[in-house]
């Protein structure tokens, strides 16, 4: 009996040590910089048009990918944990933009209506295409 719950434990233990690993040490070091990968360019009316067209050919050609889009500002905000976020694109709340989440906390310059270029990570189509870890260049 006592080598049942002496194994469990050990089981127990090696998932925790494990499990703290990946999430401590392992993903903190293991992180993607899309800033230091080459970036496919497109602005941010083709890149919506590609996914309006279609979502399967469109995931194939930019997803997961780092891409350069350029486009004016439609708004600007900051999301729950104070990144800067913005949507590229036109400016009429019922159409689709492209939504960027930008990698600062700090306030950007640019205004509303301005052109901007952002590199980041496209994630797909949601309500608006999002890209993550963004960057202005």
């Amino acid at each position: 009996m006592k080598r049942i719950i002496y194994t469990v434990l050990l089981i127990i233990l090696l998932g925790a040590v494990t499990t703290y690993y990946y999430v401590f040490v392992y993903s903190k070091n293991h992180h993607r910089d899309v800033q230091q990968e080459t970036a496919i360019s497109v602005s941010a009316d083709s890149l919506v048009a590609a996914y309006e067209a279609s979502d399967s050919i469109a995931n194939a050609k930019y997803l997961n990918k780092a891409l350069e889009i350029k486009g004016p500002i439609a708004a600007k905000d900051t999301n729950a944990v104070g990144q800067v976020t913005l949507l590229l694109g036109d400016s009429d709340p019922f159409k689709k933009r492209v939504s960027i989440t930008l990698n600062t906390k700090t306030p950007i310059s640019q205004k509303t209506g301005d052109t901007i270029k952002v590199k980041g990570k496209c994630t797909g189509n949601l309500s608006d295409v999002v890209i993550t870890d963004g960057v202005i260049k």
